[in-house]
């Protein structure tokens, strides 16, 4: 671990153009690192398992289409709403 000779901070691994550079997030200092210290560098992180959230879910494409009593029932709760939507 590298600090900041400006302030103190730490320098974070970050690669621009192919380069790895180790910059303050304090204050934007960077210094490039040598080719034979670029292996040592790394960023990783644990996120704990009651920590994580799901963001998508995945479900089985419908493969029968809707009944006409289900497009009846749909088509009623779609005027209802233009109806409730017009009245506010």
């Amino acid at each position: 671990m590298k600090f900041c000779p400006k302030c103190g901070g730490i320098m974070i691994p970050v690669r621009e153009k192919g380069v790895l550079y180790l910059k303050c997030q304090r204050c934007g200092y960077k210094i490039r690192v040598k080719k034979n210290l670029g292996t040592q560098y790394s960023i990783g992180g644990k996120v704990e398992e009651e920590k994580r959230v799901m963001t998508a879910k995945a479900v089985e494409k419908r493969t029968a289409a809707l009944s006409p009593e289900e497009r009846e029932m749909l088509q009623e709760y779609y005027e209802v709403f233009l109806e409730s939507f017009e009245e506010e």
